[in-house]
């Protein structure tokens, strides 16, 4: 009991933070019950797997303050094109477009997807050429570089459209996942996880 209640306080006491990582608590939890044994080797172990691990944890923080930086295409039209890969399945050619609410699909680039409509809530939408018919669907996952959101609003053409918008555009429904900047000088998309 008195032992037990020494390994609490251990944990509980100069080896617990708040906040931390799953893999960081149990790490702090093995190096409280080697220090409670107090078998060097594995103190040194855990010591060891404690550092690593707080070690590739500053890492992944780092990198996620600096964010991706994902290079664009200029169109020659004043737009950006970004690679996206949809639902892990096919790429993307899609117009960066910061004013835009939703991702936004051609007709055509959804036939080569096999996203299913039918089921699907309809009505019409406005863009450079004119006024489509449109589905609201939801995306599995977006993937651009190394970012990736799950989960994604989109609108898709359910008639042909214009070919100035490619495959379609990557619009607010994914970029607002992430702090994003357009920087259209470095012709480069910078994504930063959210808080």
């Amino acid at each position: 009991m008195l032992r037990s209640l020494f390994i609490f306080l251990l944990i509980a006491g100069p080896y617990a933070r708040a906040g931390e990582s799953d893999i960081i608590k149990a790490d702090r939890q093995a190096l409280a019950e080697a220090d409670a044994v107090g078998i060097s080797s594995k103190i040194f172990a855990a010591k060891e797997q404690l550092s690593d691990d707080l070690g590739t944890q500053a890492d992944q923080r780092r990198r996620d303050a600096e964010g991706f930086t994902i290079p664009l295409v200029p169109d020659g039209q004043g737009h950006f094109l970004a690679d996206v890969l949809i639902n892990n399945e096919i790429h993307a050619s899609l117009i960066v477009d910061t004013g835009s609410p939703v991702v936004l699909l051609t007709s055509a680039f959804i036939q080569k997807l096999g996203l299913e409509t039918a089921q699907a809530e309809k009505g019409y939408i406005e863009i450079l050429s004119g006024k489509y018919k449109a589905a609201a669907v939801l995306l599995n996952s977006v993937k651009l570089g190394e970012a990736q959101a799950q989960d994604v609003g989109a609108t898709v053409l359910l008639e042909d459209s214009s070919k100035e918008i490619r495959d379609g555009l990557l619009g607010l429904s994914f970029l607002s996942k992430f702090h994003f900047t357009l920087d259209e000088k470095g012709q480069k998309l910078i994504l930063r996880k959210l808080e």
